[in-house]
């Protein structure tokens, strides 16, 4: 029986995060970083409505 792509994706990702918090890192969810965001940005100029994404990594 063949198991679903899905299955133990989220204990993989589960052990990644962890991982990265052993090291120092602060995981933070795609879904926040898709969120808008609304404080000064030079980014204005190459879209209208920069996410977190934008703001921290540019646009690629």
């Amino acid at each position: 029986m063949r198991r679903p792509p899905s299955w133990g994706r989220d204990a993989d990702l589960d052990q990644v995060n962890r991982a990265l918090v052993d090291l120092g890192y602060t995981v933070v969810p795609e879904k926040l970083l898709e969120r808008d965001y609304d404080g000064p940005s030079r980014l204005l100029w190459h879209c209208r409505r920069p996410s977190w994404w934008q703001r921290f990594f540019g646009i690629f």
